[in-house]
């Protein structure tokens, strides 16, 4: 490695999307000049997943204009999952970052300033969410001291949800963290491949620290997006997998007991298995059946120890009645949402 940083971008059907993208990554002194002194601790690795379209020649553009900061790796088809993986092993910097090609970054200069004066595993930096409407919302940090080297088996994951900010669109990662997991960290050819990651991430880094600025600006509702509700539905059981993933991940990887990560994977693990026995009763009764049965099988021969509430309330009564008992459960739930909102983690910027 001898470089700073390394930006990982899939491509595939980005034709519209890819030039905002790597332009953003272009850093430029005040007299128009390309800054050379912070762009030759860029390593821009584009990696061009078999796309049918024009968008890798569009980025190859920029390996002939700039070809000591951007680099191209063809490959066939083999999905996100399969360009993370890749890209983990073919990074050259100390740091990743994992940039989709219809997003983009801004303050790269500032980031590469204060990315040579730290040596944690994780850095954390706020993200602005480009909505449909072009409204634009600033996720924040949390009640974190900024430039502040938290130790990971010590920091107090449960009094937040930073998970959140654990993946790729608020973090970059020290490339160690990952190569640790390789290969075959991401799951190929699946959607949803990066659920793994923020897991990953919490019990590999040793240190995590915050920056006080926006890095990433993530494109929301974007037509055939992965997260839109259209396409989550009908990937449901790529979902099942990843969750199935994530989960093995857990159980492969056990931290030092008595931890603040170890306090935390106890809760949260409890809910990873709980997923499907609740989520099941929001698809059709045939499909969420169906479902909460193979979920159920999995969970008895992954861990037959294991038995929370809602695993208990399952097999305690047929499919029909949970059914009904978990949609008035939601009904309660939903109700005392309206009465006492909550806020969330996003405000406005």
């Amino acid at each position: 490695m001898n470089k700073l940083l390394s930006i990982i971008i899939p491509v595939y059907k980005v034709e519209p999307y890819i030039n905002k993208c790597l332009d953003s990554l272009l850093i430029y002194k005040e007299d128009g000049s390309i800054n050379d002194e912070l762009m030759s601790m860029l390593d821009i690795l584009i990696i061009n997943d078999g796309t049918p379209d024009q968008s890798a020649e569009m980025s190859r553009e920029y390996v002939k204009r700039y070809p000591k900061y951007f680099r191209q790796i063809d490959k066939e088809n083999g999905g996100h999952g399969s360009v993370w993986n890749l890209g983990v092993m073919e990074a050259k910097g100390k740091y990743i970052k994992f940039l989709d090609s219809d997003d983009w970054l801004q303050n790269l200069d500032l980031f590469i300033d204060k990315l040579q004066h730290t040596n944690s595993d994780l850095i954390l930096t706020s993200t602005r969410c480009h909505c449909e409407n072009n409204e634009v919302w600033k996720q924040n940090i949390l009640e974190m001291e900024f430039y502040h080297a938290y130790d990971t088996d010590t920091f107090d994951w449960l009094g937040n949800p930073t998970h959140n900010y654990l993946l790729h669109h608020c973090s970059c990662y020290k490339t160690s963290v990952f190569r640790q997991y390789m290969p075959g960290l991401f799951l190929e050819k699946q959607p949803y491949d990066d659920v793994v990651l923020w897991p990953a991430a919490m019990i590999g880094a040793k240190t995590i620290e915050a920056f006080d600025f926006p890095l990433y600006n993530y494109l929301m509702d974007r037509p055939g997006q992965s997260i839109s509700p259209e396409v989550q539905e009908r990937n449901l059981w790529a979902h099942v997998k990843t969750q199935k993933h994530t989960i093995e991940f857990y159980e492969k990887h056990p931290v030092k007991a008595g931890t603040n990560k170890d306090l935390y994977i106890r809760h949260r693990l409890p809910r990873s298995y709980n997923a499907y026995y609740r989520s099941s009763v929001s698809y059709p009764y045939a499909d969420g059946k169906k479902l909460a049965k193979e979920w159920d099988e999995w969970v008895r021969e992954t861990n037959p120890q294991i038995k929370t509430i809602w695993i208990k309330m399952y097999r305690s009564m047929p499919y029909c009645v949970y059914y009904l008992t978990v949609k008035c459960i939601q009904l309660l739930i939903d109700l005392k949402a309206k009465l006492k909102p909550n806020k969330g983690t996003y405000t406005a910027d």
